[in-house]
């Protein structure tokens, strides 16, 4: 999906972005996110309101990932 990491959009203060392409070709923007902190409640409530926003300006949220440690968008 990601090609190992290989191809780094932007980095910002809660994480990194990377170029990804799922199985049907759709090209997509991984945000893996920087270690947090606390139960994990941030990451929900930034995975709920993102799937609420829809805008041409504005990513579309399509999935995420949270395991443990790790969080993804």
């Amino acid at each position: 999906m990601t090609n190992n990491f290989k191809e780094k959009l932007g980095q910002g203060g809660f994480g990194s972005v990377y170029k990804g392409s799922l199985r049907n070709k759709r090209d997509v923007a991984i945000k893996i996110l920087n270690s947090t902190k606390g139960d994990g409640q941030d990451f929900i409530n930034e995975v709920a309101n993102m799937g609420k926003i829809h805008h041409v300006n504005v990513v579309q949220l399509i999935g995420f990932v949270a395991e443990r440690s790790k969080q993804a968008l």
